[in-house]
């Protein structure tokens, strides 16, 4: 009892002196001091405690209080606690009010403070004027996010753990094309040295969902073997396994390049069929996209595929030949497989005699072409044409085998005769740069470049060139005779945008239609009328037909296919005994300089003339582009409509039935292959999700580019109003932006952040993959990320506010020291 005495008693100071401090509210405030001292007045309410009569001083206080809806208090003001002690703590909305209001009233009444305060906001605004409870807690919701975010980041840990755990050896790199217009920043390079890794590598890809994209020498134009998310190099497969001399036919690994194939094969007097320009080629790209030498009665290389080893995601290591059950229809479709099917690893071809031929080089008219066409395509084992736009000059390239017992003897050209043949390209440089210095050693290709750098697009400046190199090839004229293999290799040229289409013109040589020239004269009318800036050359080849479905050769056809529906006995490549007779036409446009700006331009600039060549003649011809040089439309609309020409004129059907097989989950694809022949979603999901979730980062990119531009330009000292140096700010960030594979126009994209980049390419592969785990985790970085940025513009907003008070601080003391003076001043005088 006495113990409770002297509790009692302590609780009846302790309300006193409550009492005593509300009566004093001028001090400090009231609502603070008020909250507290009321609840220790209803306190006395509670049972088992001894009630409390308030003195006098403390009555118009606990008079107006409001009962609470329970008489029991926590310490933090919240109702259901018990014991002597339980008073309410002042809330964080009572601390903070009371002083901010107060020197908000004092800046109001001080002159010196004037506008000081003007705009602040009131951090508890939106608590309402009850307060709160004194401080965030978790609420049953909270705990509904929380526990499932929880749950997936320990299962993405475990997944991240078996995929990093299993992944083949790999390291990111920076892979360009041979032509210098793709460029990919690759997260994952493998180089597999034996088959059994790249079985192991692809196994992985396939049980992860993760792109595995094989590529060979990335001489393709268009970055057909391009992937961000992963790629598979077969350069360190390159072994030659087999020379058959019986069977006339070799064995090589896919990394092979066919220089060194070429090499191996000499030693046994062999060497390949035909050959394309390039003999820095992988032998797995060689055949894969389709390649092609020249030579009417010769087919495409991936013809002479005659045995090939895969290793498939779906069916692991497979060997497909022609004597298989389904009579090599697995084979003639895998061996122009773009990639898609499998990796290749073992390829076998059929070989010839190795051979010289003696080539001879003239120029025509176009009016002696259309003459001499049928005899020349027919007297040559290969044969080629230039076409020089604005001008009337063909280059007619034709070799034919050297015959048995004829020794060649060439005639020897010194320095001064190779130097006469330039002179025109020389002559034309020194007029149109005269400031330049020309370096005597440059050769013809350096020599183009270097005059089509000085205004590459400029229609006038395009004829001069292209005259010039005319007089070049009429001085060029002659007969040079070596090995097949030297003699159809031949110099490109420099970095350059190619599009290059393949179209039938005959069942045989025998029975040329005539679309090969009339495509050619109606392409060069497009050209000359409508006035586009057409380098030299447009280079004409033909090829005989593939039974390969989906070569651009190839002489399968939906009226063919139908047809043998009808009658089982027909060839369904659309074959029928006849080999076909295809030609080949390829426009070209050069980057003769590392400006990017004048890049961009030419980039552009082809884009039309490629588009312009599709639109006027692609359907009436049936062309077929080149799976090297074809490109992914950007639009959705144009994509669809692409994906329908391939579907018209490629059995896609039985190349989609056969991936389903090979690659279900398309980890041996990209976009291309996915956009034009796959599973377009894949790329639709990608494009979607990115817009809407990068879209934003995009345009925060490019804020802060054109901020810093426009930063510069000030320190520059440039002078006009803010707006026009916005505008030439957001210019020249978008014309010196690299160009990238999005699926925007390089020349509109500002370069993103690394860290955006990089969580678009997880989020995108998340995506496709389909794991909804993965899209969790990403959905909530990018949301993470979005929230971030909008911090960083508070933040920003927060200090221009901080700013502008404090400059609204320094104005009001000064105008308040200025009225003091003034105040002064009459009472001195």
């Amino acid at each position: 009892s006495t113990s409770m005495g002297r509790h009692d008693a302590l609780l009846a100071l302790t309300r006193r002196v409550g009492v005593v401090l509300a009566s004093s509210s001028e001090t400090v405030g009231t609502r603070g001091v008020v909250t507290f001292t009321a609840a220790a007045a209803l306190r006395s309410s509670s049972p088992g405690v001894t009630r409390f009569a308030p003195s006098r001083g403390s009555e118009g206080v606990t008079r107006n209080l409001r009962p609470s809806s329970s008489n029991k208090w926590y310490a933090t003001g919240r109702a259901g606690a018990s014991g002597p002690f339980a008073v309410p703590h002042p809330t964080r909305a009572d601390t903070l009010r009371y002083p901010a209001r107060a020197a908000g009233a004092a800046a109001a009444l001080d002159p010196k403070l004037k506008g000081a305060m003007v705009g602040r906001p009131d951090p508890l605004s939106t608590r309402g004027e009850s307060g709160g409870s004194g401080g965030a807690r978790a609420t049953a919701f909270d705990r509904l996010v929380y526990y499932p975010i929880l749950f997936l980041a320990l299962v993405e840990l475990l997944v991240w753990y078996s995929v990093a755990a299993t992944s083949p050896t790999s390291e990111q790199q920076e892979i360009e094309n041979w032509s210098g217009t793709k460029k990919v920043q690759c997260e994952r390079y493998v180089q597999p040295e034996t088959t059994a890794q790249v079985r192991e590598a692809v196994e992985w890809a396939h049980v992860h969902r993760k792109r595995l994209r094989p590529v060979g020498s990335a001489l393709s134009p268009n970055g057909a073997g391009f992937s961000e998310d992963g790629m598979l190099s077969m350069a360190l497969l390159d072994e030659v396994l087999e020379v058959d001399t019986e069977n006339m036919t070799v064995t090589v690994q896919a990394g092979a390049r066919v220089l060194e194939v070429t090499e191996k094969l000499r030693k046994h007097g062999l060497t390949l069929l035909n050959y394309a320009s390039i003999r820095e080629q992988q032998i797995g790209g060689f055949t894969q996209v389709g390649a092609h030498g020249t030579g009417a009665c010769i087919p495409p290389l991936d013809e002479t595929v005659v045995k090939l080893k895969l290793v498939t995601p779906g069916k692991g290591e497979i060997l497909l030949t022609e004597n298989d059950p389904d009579g090599g229809a697995a084979l003639r479709m895998a061996r122009c497989g773009v990639g898609a099917l499998g990796v290749a690893t073992e390829i076998t071809l059929r070989v010839t005699a190795a051979h010289k031929l003696l080539e001879k080089t003239w120029c025509a008219t176009r009016a002696e072409v259309r003459a001499n066409h049928e005899n020349w395509l027919r007297s040559h084992q290969h044969i080629r044409y230039m076409w020089i736009p604005f001008t009337d000059v063909v280059v007619v390239v034709g070799s034919n085998p050297l015959p048995e017992g004829v020794n060649f003897v060439a005639r020897k050209s010194d320095a001064k005769q190779e130097a006469k043949k330039t002179e025109p390209m020389r002559r034309l440089l020194k007029q149109v740069s005269p400031m330049a210095t020309i370096d005597e050693t440059l050769g013809f290709g350096e020599l183009r470049d270097a005059l089509l750098a000085v205004d590459p697009l400029n229609v006038a400046h395009v004829k001069l060139v292209n005259a010039a190199e005319g007089e070049f090839w009429r001085r060029n004229c002659g007969t040079r005779c070596d090995w097949s293999d030297q003699i159809l290799g031949f110099d490109c040229g420099g970095q350059q945008h190619v599009f290059e289409v393949a179209f039938k013109t005959g069942d045989s040589l025998g029975s040329n239609t005539g679309a090969d020239l009339q495509y050619m004269t109606e392409l060069l009318q497009i050209i000359e009328q409508e006035g586009i800036p057409a380098p030299a050359p447009i280079e004409q080849r033909w090829s005989a037909g593939s039974r390969s479905p989906m070569s651009p050769a190839t002489n399968w056809s939906i009226a063919d296919a139908n047809s043998a529906d009808a009658n089982a006995d027909a060839d369904v490549t659309g074959r029928s005994g006849n080999p076909g007779l295809h030609s080949w036409i390829g426009i070209i446009m050069y980057l003769p300089s590392e400006d990017e700006t004048q890049r961009n331009a030419i980039t552009n600039a082809f884009k039309k003339y490629a588009a312009r060549e599709t639109e006027a003649l692609g359907d009436r011809y049936g062309i077929k582009t080149h799976w090297a040089k074809i490109e992914l439309p950007d639009d959705t609309e144009d994509r669809e409509k692409a994906r329908k020409t391939m579907d018209s004129r490629y059995d896609t059907e039985s190349f989609r039935k056969l991936r389903n097989e090979y690659d279900p989950k398309g980890v041996l694809g990209n976009d291309m292959v996915e956009g034009l022949l796959g599973d377009p979603a894949r790329v639709q999901k990608r494009d979607s999700l990115s817009s809407a979730f990068w879209g934003p980062l995009e345009r925060y990119a490019e804020t802060q580019w054109v901020l810093e531009e426009l930063r510069k330009q000030k320190e520059e000292g440039a002078n006009g109003d803010d707006n026009a140096l916005h505008d030439n700010a957001l210019n020249t960030s978008r014309d010196t932006s690299p160009s990238s594979p999005s699926t925007s126009s390089a020349s509109n994209q500002v370069p993103r952040k690394s860290f955006h980049r990089h969580l678009e390419r997880k989020f995108n592969a998340a995506v496709e993959n389909g794991s909804l785990v993965n899209v969790s985790i990403q959905i909530a970085m990018a949301v993470a990320l979005h929230f971030n940025i909008g911090y960083q513009n508070l933040m920003r907003a927060i200090k221009e506010e901080d700013t502008k008070r404090a400059a609204a601080k320094r104005e009001a003391t000064i105008e308040a020291d200025r009225i003091k003076l003034e105040t002064a001043t009459p009472k001195a005088t």
